[in-house]
């Protein structure tokens, strides 16, 4: 079974995305927000990767109405694409940075 480092695959596509935007890349990256699409009709969003294995990737999956993270395990066999959504450094962004509207792609990259 040639099975896919999802965590690898994730960080990689991470990387490029905030070179081509010309993100600074030297901030360490904490998370990285994904969407995961499977095999069957539901999307998996935004979720970040907190371990994997040869079988299953586990994930936590951020509440659309702000209620909190709720943990779930995804067969990779069942994956058929991740995107990433945007990443979370270490740093704590400044809050006046974050204007509400924007359509500054970069907002999603702190």
């Amino acid at each position: 079974m040639n099975s896919i480092n999802w965590s690898e695959k994730v960080k990689n596509l991470d990387k490029t995305i905030r070179n081509e935007i010309g993100i600074d890349g030297e901030s360490e990256i904490r998370h990285i927000l994904i969407k995961v699409q499977t095999k069957s009709a539901e999307v998996i969003e935004p979720a970040f990767i907190v371990g994997e294995d040869e079988i299953f990737l586990d994930l936590f999956v951020l509440s659309p109405e702000g209620l909190g993270i709720t943990s779930a395990t995804v067969l990779k066999d069942t994956i058929q694409s991740i995107g990433v959504i945007g990443g979370v450094s270490s740093e704590k962004p400044d809050g006046a940075e974050c204007v509400s509207g924007s359509d500054d792609v970069s907002t999603l990259y702190q």
